[in-house]
């Protein structure tokens, strides 16, 4: 019998909490690449690891037919790997795409000289056209493969990803809790072989744009307004924002401005938006979860950009005259996130320091100085320094 075989790069949440679920659900022997030496050693000494389903009572779900291998002490066994699957998928976190890219070149250099046929390669990340940026942190390798030889060697599928998954531990073993309810929409035209369906349980869409803003603009939209204002009251529990009742209200204005941009644009009906808006917010008040505000808010530069969860929609809003004020206080608040140890924040810090929230606003947003929106942000930054300086100061 044919056996399915996948590497997937990445063993953290998202990994082993919802791609590695869908590959085991779609018959693959799955092979994670990783730097965690902790999370190899359980993989391969269990041969198998844990998810629980929030919604059934923590009911545990086992997943079996895993083995994990180093991308630092184990490149050899990893770029065999690479050139026996039958599918590449990956959950490094957007940022972290270029450093996987240099041993996924070797084991798709391995894939040509072995003659192996073409490959799918799916980078499940919370950023768009997250497939298209593995495949140029490739090509912008020095003496990598050309343009041609890339296509010939490996397909990139753009993908939309949604699943909530938290780590935890049980019985000294690390263990992922996962929401039943997940969505992997995966750009159709661009694989390898188009009418295929590589991973059960996903959805194939040849219009992946509005799925990508949907899960961007609302949830991961609401998510970091959440969060960045949360950080502004001094809040560090992301669970205890949801639970502020005019926070609250607040939140979902942003996700609903959201919402009436899509509407307009993709045709998607309102009702079924705003239902959307309600499951996220479910998803975020979900009993037993705990989430840093840290975490929720760390690489602002990233969540800043013109196409990502803030800016993005709040851009779109405008062009469609739109509402989106909501969409402007929460840009002003993540220019006053502050965390020392995460870099994008101590960059912004540092050049607002030095250059004025003014061109800090122009840099990391491309929202030109002479716009309505750059006025509003202004004054919405300053509003809010005052509410943090005041909370701040409360909290000691």
């Amino acid at each position: 019998m044919l056996v399915l075989k996948a590497v997937h790069f990445g063993a953290g949440s998202i990994g082993r909490g919802f791609i590695g679920d869908l590959l085991h659900a779609s018959g693959y022997e799955i092979t994670f690449v990783d730097v965690d030496p902790a999370i190899i050693a359980q993989i391969n000494r269990d041969k198998a690891y844990d998810l629980y389903v929030i919604e059934q009572n923590y009911a545990r779900k086992t997943i079996d037919s895993v083995r994990a291998v180093s991308s630092v002490t184990q490149e050899q066994e990893a770029v065999a790997a690479l050139v026996d699957a039958d599918i590449i998928t990956t959950s490094v976190w957007a940022d972290n795409l270029p450093r996987i890219a240099p041993i996924l070149l070797k084991g798709l250099r391995a894939r040509r000289e072995a003659g192996k046929s073409k490959v799918n390669i799916l980078a499940c990340e919370n950023a768009m056209f997250n497939s298209d940026i593995l495949r140029s942190s490739l090509l912008a390798i020095n003496g990598g493969l050309s343009a041609e030889e890339l296509a010939e060697t490996a397909a990139f599928p753009n993908t939309a990803v949604d699943r909530l998954v938290l780590e935890d531990e049980r019985e000294g073993r690390k263990v992922i809790n996962i929401g039943q309810d997940f969505e992997l929409a995966v750009e159709q035209n661009k694989l390898a072989e188009p009418g295929s369906i590589p991973i059960q349980n996903a959805v194939y869409t040849d219009n992946l744009q509005k799925y990508l803003e949907r899960k961007l603009y609302i949830i991961n939209c609401g998510h970091a307004w959440a969060g960045y204002i949360g950080h502004i009251y001094g809040y560090e529990i992301i669970q205890d924002v949801f639970r502020h009742d005019e926070l609250l209200r607040e939140i979902m204005e942003a996700m609903m401005e959201s919402a009436r941009l899509l509407e307009r644009k993709y045709g998607f009906p309102i009702r079924e938006l705003a239902e959307y808006v309600d499951f996220a917010v479910a998803r975020f008040r979900t009993p037993g979860i705990v989430d840093t505000i840290s975490r929720v808010c760390r690489s602002p530069i990233r969540k800043l950009q013109p196409d990502d969860r803030l800016v993005g929609p709040c851009l779109g809003c405008e062009a469609y005259g739109l509402k989106n004020d909501r969409l402007l206080q929460g840009i002003a608040a993540a220019f006053l996130f502050r965390n020392p140890e995460d870099a994008q924040s101590e960059e912004l810090r540092l050049f607002i320091e030095k250059h004025g929230i003014g061109a800090a606003i122009t840099r990391y947003t491309g929202i030109a100085e002479t716009t309505r929106l750059h006025q509003a942000i202004l004054h919405h930054y300053e509003e809010l320094s005052r509410i943090k300086r005041q909370r701040w100061e409360e909290k000691g």
